[in-house]
């Protein structure tokens, strides 16, 4: 009987094969994820390497000097954007791995704060260049960070460093808005701002709380301020203002070879007035004067930059309900060539508003140091100028010469032992602006102790002339000084001069529009008159020939004509006066004051003027 032997069966080839192609799959896997895991390591080393380049860059601002020519500090900002280039796009790439808590761990608040870096970064270029484009550009990447709500969630982390960095977001973003006039913005912003300091405040105890209330204060109190000076229209909102130099046709040749403003230095130094950051009223008001009024066209392309560099990865704002506009999406596609943060070439750099240098509080030292730099800056055919809003400073027992008195600079403490007739070092004196006069110079003083600059001789037979403020007002204006100079007021808005002292309050916007009509007919009737007018200082004309001190040059003299005719203003020193004058038949011009009459009827307010030429007779009231 033959016994059946159990042999096991040989391994097939498929078995050996699969054992084995799962085996180098699985080895496979490893090193893929091994090699994922290094590349996304390489990924969040180089994130953390742009970061920290950019932190340090940014910090490096501080560093560059606040004066001189863009040579020296145009290449670090070019530097600057193209890296904060570089880590904006690689964050965007790049989002999903950074979030992993196991790489990164990237918050919002964190891309919230690089946007807001990218925002300062525009204000401070528009503070060196004066360009308000980059303005626009600031207030596009701070407006994305509210309304993406990146800091929303800080307030949770319990960390009041955080908390800071939120609460100086919104400071900085109402400041941009204080410049771009978007007052609805500022209240929406300054209540937000409140709440937030109350919470700060509450939370953390921390030592800075009054001041951050005082920040709150601040912007309150100068939003009051400007509110008090516009009509309100019908449906209780203010009247639509425009506060920049807008295009003119007038013709610009004026006989000589043309001047051209090209650095403005604004000095703000009454101890009294209201501001808001480093920012008084007067300068505020004066820093708009000599910008152009942005075309639309131009404020609309600049928001490619913001839609460009879309502020969050697009699929996780989607889901969160914050996409971009399907447009923004678009122009991001169409320039992926171009991710580039807009600084333009030096050779495409064109200036249309003059370099201007803001100076809150300088002392005597740091103001002379800013007059010979942008002195030194002024090339051929062009002008400095210098805008002095201060109290004055006067030592009536000096008998030297341009040596009496001028305007202070920064205030010191009164002391038991001091002397008011000795010569103050903290004291502005004509004689000390001497040494500028070999340039094209023209001072603007709002003071009152103006008449001081009164008679500053020409020694350099260069155009140098001076607009000068009323050194006192009427009780009526004086009561109003506070809120921001009446002087400076009607260089920067006539009308606006017009109505607070005429006490207007409303105005239907129709009445407006027809009110800036009439002002702006007279503005163009002064310019014509003063150019035609062979008896004109021919430095004036010279100055003429820029459109800012051509506006400045047209508003003092119809300053000077609606004060006269003013019930109120009766006294000399409550009128301005200019060095050279100008001819006195601009002033009783009948064509001129014909124009007036027609504003005062416009605007029912001829009771409070009286004027130096026959008038038509109002029309009958209906009965």
């Amino acid at each position: 009987m033959d016994i059946p032997t159990n042999q096991p069966n040989p391994p097939s080839n498929t078995t050996n094969s699969t054992a084995t192609s799962t085996a180098a799959a699985a080895a496979a896997a490893a090193v893929a994820a091994d090699e994922d895991a290094i590349r996304q390591q390489k990924l969040v080393e180089e994130f953390q390497y742009l970061l920290e380049k950019s932190q340090s860059l940014f910090s490096g601002l501080r560093d560059l000097p606040p004066t001189g020519s863009h040579r020296q500090w145009r290449p670090y900002f070019e530097k600057t954007f193209e890296v904060y280039t570089k880590l904006w796009r690689f964050q965007q790439a790049h989002r999903p791995i950074l979030e992993n808590k196991n790489n990164y761990g990237l918050k919002r608040w964190e891309v919230g704060e690089i946007a807001s870096k990218v925002g300062q970064l525009y204000y401070h270029y528009y503070l060196r260049t004066s360009e308000t484009n980059y303005l626009h550009e600031a207030y596009v990447f701070y407006e994305a960070v509210h309304e993406r709500q990146y800091f929303k969630d800080i307030l949770e982390v319990k960390n009041p460093a955080l908390m800071i960095k939120k609460l100086r977001y919104y400071a900085r973003f109402i400041v941009v808005c204080l410049l771009l006039n978007k007052d609805d913005t500022i209240r929406m912003l300054t209540s937000e701002l409140e709440g937030l300091v109350e919470e700060y405040a509450k939370s953390f105890k921390p030592p800075d709380a009054k001041e951050w209330q005082l920040v709150l204060d601040e912007i309150t109190t100068f939003m009051e301020a400007e509110k008090k000076l516009v009509p309100i229209r019908g449906d209780r909102t203010p009247v639509a203002i425009i506060h920049r130099l807008l295009p003119s046709p007038r013709e610009k040749e004026t006989g000589r070879q043309r001047l051209r403003l090209q650095e403005a230095i604004l000095v703000g130094n009454y101890q009294k007035q209201i501001k808001f950051s480093e920012l008084t009223l007067d300068m505020y008001r004066m820093l708009q004067s000599l910008e152009r009024q942005p075309v639309q066209k131009t404020i609309r392309s600049n928001t490619r930059s913001m839609d460009q560099y879309s502020l969050a990865n697009e699929k996780k704002e989607k889901d969160e309900g914050l996409a971009a506009p399907t447009a923004a999406r678009t122009t991001i596609a169409q320039n992926t060539n171009q991710n580039q943060l807009s600084v333009p070439s030096e050779k495409a750099i064109k200036r249309t508003n003059p370099h201007k240098y803001l100076l809150y509080r300088p002392p005597l030292s740091q103001l002379m140091v800013y007059i010979a730099t942008a002195y030194k800056d002024v090339g051929e055919n062009s002008a400095l100028l210098l805008y002095l809003s201060a109290d004055g400073c006067t030592y009536p027992e000096m008998r030297m010469p341009l040596y009496s008195g001028g305007v202070t600079t920064a205030q010191r403490k009164a002391t038991a032992d001091r002397v008011d007739t000795a010569l103050s070092i903290h004291c502005l004196n004509p004689a000390d602006l001497l040494p500028f006069t070999r340039k094209p110079l023209f001072l603007i003083v709002d003071s009152d102790n103006s008449v001081a600059f009164k008679n500053m001789p020409n020694l350099f037979d260069q155009p140098v002339m001076c607009l000068l403020s009323p050194i006192e007002y009427p009780s009526s204006v004086q009561d109003k000084s506070e809120i921001g100079s009446l002087f400076t007021l009607f260089l920067h808005t006539p009308l606006l001069g017009f109505c607070s002292i005429s006490d207007i309050g409303n105005l239907d916007q129709d009445k407006w529009d027809q009110c800036v009509a009439i002002i702006t007919s007279m503005e163009r009737k002064i310019g014509e008159s003063l150019i035609a007018e062979t008896g004109l200082d021919p430095f004036i004309k010279r100055f003429m020939s820029d459109e800012f001190l051509w506006t400045f040059i047209v508003r003092f003299v119809l300053c000077s004509i609606i004060l006269r005719c003013h019930s109120s203003f009766k006294d000399d020193k409550s009128f301005p006066t200019s060095s050279p004058a100008l001819p006195e038949s601009i002033y009783v011009s009948p064509e001129i004051l014909l124009m007036f009459h027609g504003l005062t009827m416009e605007a029912d307010v001829r009771t409070y003027f009286t004027l130096p030429i026959s008038t038509p007779p109002p029309p009958p009231t209906e009965a």
